[in-house]
């Protein structure tokens, strides 16, 4: 056990340019773990000033003396030196020590270039907890569309409630990151105050924009959404098309049952794929024959799903074709479409032996 009194001859070792700096890295981290496990404060000073050796090592495990030390004035100063290894770490560390003074210097660099120092920064906001809200609604007007971006990332992990209107006007933000990052946290809270918010998104908004958006519809449950969900399978972009069919599926009204359809012919194979798996969701019975086409797709995701959802519609006209698809070469189809011949009402005698298909 290291006594008080090994402070000097520990600060003399990692005290760069003087007389007593040794030149050896590993020995130089041990003196800082050392220095960690002092309970004395003198330890502090040598400690920040090894936040600028040469070695990044040494830099980092100083962070981590700081930190034991619950230094945190000096954590604080370290988010702005020219290390970002440093500023990381420190940030990660004023999230542990759990204090909420350090709220506003972490909110401070949500602007960080370095995207580790920002995600950190979040992390640590996270962390500390309700009285980071205030300061990152604020930080979602800043100009920096950086600390926008991250602010916003923060507000949907923090899920207060507060933080919906700021977010629902971040949606609009000029920056598409910022605006797709707003999307992500407001789908988080499910309100539905952001249901309008939503819509306008979906018809008007970037790529990934758009696709967050119906996510978001699908999860509001609110039938309004179900003709901007349409519209959207119409949509230049396939990944909006698949999200939108998705989404109509879990609306379950009636009125996506033919655009759905029609959306089982889409040249993307996971927009198909989606599509029929939205029809198993809706149950309705004129999705029978355009399925029954769907168990000769190239795709075997597609034919899987089809199999699937003539399960979930139960019509005994599926029978014969499901039959068939227990040749398919794809087990997947196959085990899907035994599944599926077990919900039918009535079954041939070739369909009920294949059941058993492992």
């Amino acid at each position: 056990m290291l006594a008080n009194g090994d402070v000097e001859n520990l600060a003399r070792t990692i005290e760069n340019g003087g007389p007593y700096f040794d030149h050896d890295e590993s020995t130089r981290m041990e003196a800082v773990d050392a220095l960690g496990s002092l309970a004395d404060q003198r330890a502090i000073d040598p400690l920040i000033g090894a936040l600028h050796d040469e070695e990044e090592r040494v830099r980092l495990s100083a962070v981590a003396a700081l930190k034991k030390h619950q230094a945190f004035y000096p954590l604080v100063n370290a988010l702005r030196v020219r290390d970002s290894g440093v500023r990381r770490a420190a940030a990660e560390a004023l999230g542990e020590l759990a204090n909420p003074l350090a709220v506003l210097p972490l909110t401070k660099v949500l602007d960080d270039e370095d995207a580790r120092v920002r995600t950190a920064s979040v992390e640590a906001l996270v962390k500390l907890g309700e009285s980071s809200t205030d300061p990152l609604i604020n930080t979602l007007r800043v100009i920096n569309n950086k600390a926008r971006r991250a602010a916003a990332e923060a507000l949907g992990r923090l899920d207060n409630p507060r933080a919906v209107l700021p977010l629902i006007v971040a949606l609009e933000d000029q920056d598409w990151r910022v605006s797709f990052a707003a999307a992500c946290a407001l789908k988080q809270f499910n309100d539905p105050r952001s249901l309008e918010p939503f819509i306008g998104a979906l018809g008007d908004g970037e790529t990934d924009v758009r696709r967050v958006a119906a996510e978001a519809l699908g999860r509001l449950g609110n039938p309004r959404a179900v003709e901007p969900l349409v519209r959207a399978l119409y949509a230049e972009n396939s990944d909006v098309r698949r999200v939108a069919a998705e989404a109509l599926g879990q609306l379950g009204d009636p009125r996506a049952v033919l655009p759905l359809v029609a959306a089982l012919s889409d040249k993307f194979g996971n927009v198909r794929e989606a599509a029929a798996w939205a029809l198993g969701q809706l149950g309705n019975s004129q999705a029978v024959d355009p399925l029954i086409k769907c168990l000769e797709d190239p795709y075997d995701d597609v034919r899987e799903v089809a199999a699937w959802a003539l399960g979930q519609l139960g019509d005994p006209r599926a029978s014969n074709p499901l039959t068939e698809a227990l040749k398919d070469d794809s087990q997947r189809v196959q085990k899907a479409a035994a599944q599926a011949l077990k919900t039918l009402p009535s079954k041939s005698s070739r369909g009920k032996h294949a059941i058993t298909i492992a």
